[in-house]
C-alpha cells in the first residue's frame, strides 16, 4: 500500500548552494504532482535571512521562511554548494539540532553532508558527499562512514552527492512512496533514462 497523503519537504538553501542540485531535487516532486494529477508533494524554501539565497551561479532564489521552527514538515533537506564551511554557522547548526529533536527526518544534498556532520549527526552513518569534498570530509570527520555512492537512502540521515544525484534520490523516494510506475513516468517527463541506484559510484 503506497502513501496517499501529501508529503511536505522543507529545503534549507545555504549561500552558494548548487542550483543544479536544487533543481534536480525539486523538479521530480513537481512532476510527480503533474503526472499523478494529485498533490503528492508540497515544499517550502528556507534561508538564513528568510528572504532569499544566492546560488553559486549568482542567481537569487526567493524563499518562504527563515530559520524559525519548520512546523509540520515531513522531511528537511539542506542544500549547499561551494564554500560550505563558511555557510555552516551556529544558527544553521542550531536549527538543525532543533529539527532533529522534533523527530523530523533530515537529509543533505551536495556538500551539505558537511553541515550535518558538523552538527554531530553522521558519526557511524553511511554518508554520500560530492566527490570534491571527499578528502576534506574524511580528514575532518573520521568517525563518519563516508562512501562514494551517488546517494545513501537507507540510513537515518539521507545524503546525496549533488548535481543529478539529487534527481536519482528523489526518484528513489517517489518509488518508495508511490510506486515504481510513477517514478518511471517522472523520469520519462525529465527525459532522464539513466536513473542510478544509490550504490552507483560517483
Amino acid at each position: 500500500m503506497f502513501m496517499a497523503k501529501t508529503t511536505h519537504f522543507v529545503f534549507l538553501l545555504l549561500e552558494n548552494f548548487s542550483h543544479l542540485a536544487f533543481s534536480c531535487a525539486l523538479e521530480p516532486l513537481r512532476i510527480a504532482n503533474l503526472v499523478s494529477g494529485k498533490e503528492l508533494y508540497r515544499w517550502s524554501l528556507a534561508s538564513v535571512d528568510g528572504i532569499s539565497a544566492r546560488c553559486s551561479n549568482g542567481s537569487v532564489t526567493l524563499v518562504d521562511r527563515g530559520l524559525q521552527p519548520m512546523g509540520h514538515a515531513d522531511r528537511d533537506f539542506v542544500i549547499s554548494g561551494i564554500h560550505v564551511q563558511q555557510s555552516t554557522t551556529p544558527d544553521v547548526l542550531n536549527v538543525l539540532r532543533r529539527e532533529k529533536a522534533t523527530g523530523t527526518p533530515i537529509g543533505a544534498i551536495c556538500s551539505a553532508a558537511y553541515v550535518l556532520a558538523k552538527a554531530g549527526f553522521l558519526d557511524g552513518v553511511q554518508t554520500a558527499v560530492h566527490w570534491e569534498y571527499h578528502d576534506l570530509f574524511a580528514e575532518e570527520f573520521p568517525a563518519v562512514d563516508l562512501v562514494r555512492n551517488v546517494f545513501v537512502a537507507n540510513q537515518k540521515y539521507i545524503t546525496a552527492s549533488g548535481g543529478t544525484a539529487a534527481a536519482d534520490l528523489m526518484l528513489h523516494l517517489i518509488a518508495q512512496q508511490h510506486g515504481n510506475d510513477l517514478s518511471v513516468a517522472v523520469a520519462d517527463q525529465m527525459c532522464y533514462n539513466a536513473v542510478r541506484e544509490g550504490t552507483a559510484a560517483q
